[in-house]
């Protein structure tokens, strides 16, 4: 592997149409304009200054990103580090390797090589496999670095390219993470067997010797903390979960709905992660025998915040925490990109302009009803209107909304609270979940006096909402004249946008599952192969599938007439309800999930 100096790396990217001569001619004269400003800065030319100059790979990349440039004929296509990488290792046959954090070995990272001799050479090991040690590096012309880890750890080196922003980062978080668990570790004494065992409420364990406690305002735990907070936001996020095991401390993420693990901590530093979350949360930091709930407000670069939602209960090893994240930019979302066809948008836009009357929203936990519900409020609040919510607990504080939090020990319930809040001069009011009679007969009653009302019900879908609040015991001519109609919801993962690939099925396996498949023989759909990107599930992101249920005249005489959900369903489909198995099949038709996704989330629902 030769050195690439700026002529050649020009050269490469102008043989690869990646680069114009003109946008040469360009790139040479803005790099010529930083090459005087550097000497400048230094009061007059220096050697080393002069050959990183004219040889200037690293700088000449950044230079280009930093010009945005368009490849020719290209005008939705930027050049930026990875392409430029890309075309590095294409060039000089080494592979170029994506980084996701989420499939490095810590204990690779930080204890293959040393800390300073990774930062200096922009060199990052990534793992062992078959007895040979593959490295990411950012400089092409590695070979003596290379040797003399071959050297030091008597195994052979495997190389690829990589982004330097991207190796930076994560030599920067891996090593600073490790440092933060090594000096707790080290600090909580002891390093027999024993001295981890933590059988929490499977038995009392007696420890013998005296060992420092580490304390969660210790300054390494503060930092590791931190870590995981920020890492599960950079991540996308919606759970953080710290598992006590037997000898290690598992953290795991939920990311697009499927778990993840993250890091295998020593089990020394669990109670003082543990203890730290908690004193965060201002939860009890001694209670460790009863379930305790508790909110972090946490800030972000930018001035942006989110919160994490924090609960924990003792398990067979010790406590296990779950932080909820609850991040402003996913709950707040437009309504056209949650995911509504045509027809529901037009449905719900009614609901939501309606001067008064009920909705209800459905599906089981996870299913976006959260998001869908602050969404709607943030969209029709304005300084005309006062929105009132009554929540179990409140999710995300919004200054737009009048929020108020249950708090059971006091007895401030969704009922006692319904039986004031009237008093308030609210136009809209937001129930966290219609649970008991009381609630639904409030809410009734709201609705009754020219109030706009959401709540949620835990039904399977839209039309079993009727049936739900018959069965808490409202009379049916109430439910028919206040209730504007349901929502029912699930989310499905998105189909990857960098690795999506066509491919053709058999229409007839395709209809035994009871989607409506038109008369073809063969269908075209889309699926995505797997990639660094997605992590190699073949999706990114999630959408909702809906079936929203109004209530016609018909269908307010049926429901006072005692009809059953099956009556109510065909009545309601005949009116142009979309059902949740054929929202999700319109979505796969469109190429957004796969027949997989939308199997998952419809079994069991009745078209």
């Amino acid at each position: 592997m030769g050195l690439l100096n700026s002529e050649q790396l020009l050269d490469l990217l102008i043989g690869q149409g990646l680069l114009g001569k003109e946008q040469r001619q360009f790139i040479i004269l803005h790099k010529g304009k930083q090459r005087q400003k550097l000497l400048k800065r230094h009061g007059g030319r220096r050697q080393g200054d002069q050959r990183k100059l004219e040889q200037g790979f690293p700088d000449l990349v950044d230079i280009i990103v930093s010009l945005n440039m368009e490849p020719p004929g290209k005008k939705d296509m930027v050049l930026t580090e990875e392409i430029i990488m890309r075309a590095v290792g294409q060039a000089l046959k080494i592979p170029f390797k994506k980084l996701d954090p989420l499939d490095l070995d810590m204990n690779v990272v930080t204890k293959t090589i040393p800390k300073s001799f990774a930062i200096n050479h922009l060199i990052l090991p990534i793992g062992v496999r078959d007895g040979v040690l593959e490295v990411v590096t950012y400089n092409p012309d590695n070979k003596t670095v290379l040797e003399d880890i071959e050297r030091a750890n008597q195994v052979k080196v495997r190389p690829s390219l990589s982004t330097r922003t991207d190796i930076k980062k994560i030599l920067a978080e891996f090593f600073g993470f490790q440092r933060s668990i090594s000096a707790a570790e080290t600090q909580f004494g002891g390093t027999g067997e024993g001295a981890t065992v933590d059988i929490g409420n499977l038995e009392q364990y007696v420890r013998l010797s005296s060992a420092k406690e580490l304390t969660s305002t210790d300054q390494h735990i503060k930092a590791a903390v931190n870590h995981l907070f920020s890492y599960a936001l950079e991540q996308k996020a919606s759970d953080i979960h710290v598992e006590p095991k037997r000898n290690v401390c598992l953290i795991r993420y939920r990311i697009d709905g499927v778990l993840h693990t993250i890091y295998k901590l020593p089990k020394a530093v669990h109670s003082a992660i543990t203890s730290r979350i908690k004193s965060l949360a201002r939860m009890d930091i001694a209670e460790k025998r009863r379930p305790q709930d508790g909110r972090i407000k946490i800030g972000r670069a930018g001035g942006r915040e989110a919160e994490l939602r924090v609960s924990t209960v003792p398990v067979s090893f010790g406590e296990k925490t779950v932080l909820r994240i609850l991040d402003p930019d996913v709950i707040f979302q437009d309504l056209d990109g949650l995911g509504f066809s045509q027809r529901d948008r037009v449905v719900y836009d009614g609901f939501m302009t309606a001067p008064h009357g009920i909705v209800l929203v459905t599906g089981p936990t996870g299913s976006g009803k959260s998001t869908t519900l602050y969404s709607t409020l943030k969209q029709i609040a304005n300084p005309e209107t006062n929105i009132i919510t009554v929540e179990d607990p409140v999710e995300m504080v919004h200054e737009d909304f009048n929020q108020i939090s249950v708090q059971e020990q006091i007895d401030v319930t969704f009922s006692t609270i319904l039986r004031n809040i009237l008093r308030q001069d609210p136009d809209i009011i937001m129930i966290g979940e219609i649970r008991d009679l009381d609630t639904a007969t409030h809410a009734v009653q709201a609705a009754l006096t020219g109030h706009l009302v959401f709540s949620t019900l835990h039904t399977n879908d839209a039309v079993a909402t009727i049936i739900r609040l018959e069965d808490l015991g409202l009379e049916p001519f109430l439910i028919g004249s206040t209730m504007l109609g349901a929502l029912a919801q699930r989310l499905v993962r998105r189909i990857c946008p960098n690795c999506v690939e066509k491919y053709t099925v058999d229409a007839r396996e395709v209809r035994k599952f009871g989607f409506p498949v038109a008369g073809e023989d063969v269908l075209e759909l889309h699926r995505g192969k797997g990639c660094k990107q997605c992590r190699g599930t073949g999706y990114s992101g999630r959408l909702g599938v809906f079936e929203i249920f109004p209530m016609s005249e018909k269908l307010k005489k049926l429901v006072a007439a005692r009809a059953t959900d099956s009556e109510l369903r065909r009545v309601a489909v005949r009116e142009g309800m979309t059902t949740l198995r054929e929202d999700a099949w319109s979505k796969v038709l469109a190429g957004k999930t796969t027949v997989e996704e939308a199997l998952r989330v419809t079994t069991g629902e009745v078209n």
